[in-house]
């Protein structure tokens, strides 16, 4: 266990570090104080390896790489709502919130990856968001914003119910993100929303 906890707190010292650094991310929320080591059960997902099989030197990718086989992994939505191949090709962590790696009611963080090509289509949640690019790009669109192609160490931020969306080109994604306000403890809002736009509707743009 200690082996354990021993890896995940570098993962979780890498991301204060990230933390630290971006303006936007410690203007969007406070780091929390107190972060309760939850030990994970293992829950493993087909894009670890796409994940570890991902060669770049960020120290929040090579940290996640060490903890992908033992981390308890996420899937927002279902195969009959995103399809088979993003399934595949998508996972995320709950590194710190309600029900994280550690625990926080306070804010909510996840190491999100998307593959090469993957159309993350419109959604919407009642937590505010921030991303964070770790490694690779994509290009996300927001209701009344701008389309814009973020890279390593850009952000983009989220407001409450906002739709938003995110296209993978040909590289993959990997982002750190952060949620706040109301609605940050409820992971099933998200994949309510995108029910909704996946029925046929779809925002209006600009």
């Amino acid at each position: 266990m200690a082996n354990i906890q021993q890896r995940f707190d570098r993962l979780l010292a890498c991301c204060r570090d990230l933390y630290e650094a971006t303006p936007d991310l410690r203007d969007f929320a406070s780091w929390p104080g107190e972060l309760q080591f939850a030990v994970p059960e293992a829950v493993i997902v087909p894009a670890i390896d796409l994940v570890k099989g991902w060669k770049n030197h960020h120290p929040v990718h090579l940290a996640l790489q060490d903890v992908a086989d033992i981390a308890a992994w996420q899937r927002s939505y279902t195969e009959n709502q995103v399809g088979q191949q993003f399934m595949k090709s998508y996972g995320f962590i709950e590194l710190f919130g309600p029900t994280g790696h550690y625990l926080t009611a306070d804010v909510r963080a996840f190491i999100g990856y998307w593959g090469a090509g993957l159309a993350y289509d419109w959604h919407q949640h009642e937590a505010e968001e921030i991303y964070f690019v770790v490694s690779g790009g994509a290009l996300f669109r927001a209701q009344g914003e701008a389309d814009r192609y973020l890279g390593p160490g850009e952000t983009r931020q989220h407001k409450s119910n906002q739709p938003h969306a995110i296209t993978m080109t040909d590289e993959p994604l990997l982002a750190f993100a952060m949620w706040r306000g109301p609605g940050m403890a409820d992971p099933t809002s998200q994949a309510n929303r995108f029910s909704d736009w996946s029925a046929g509707s779809q925002p209006e743009i600009g």
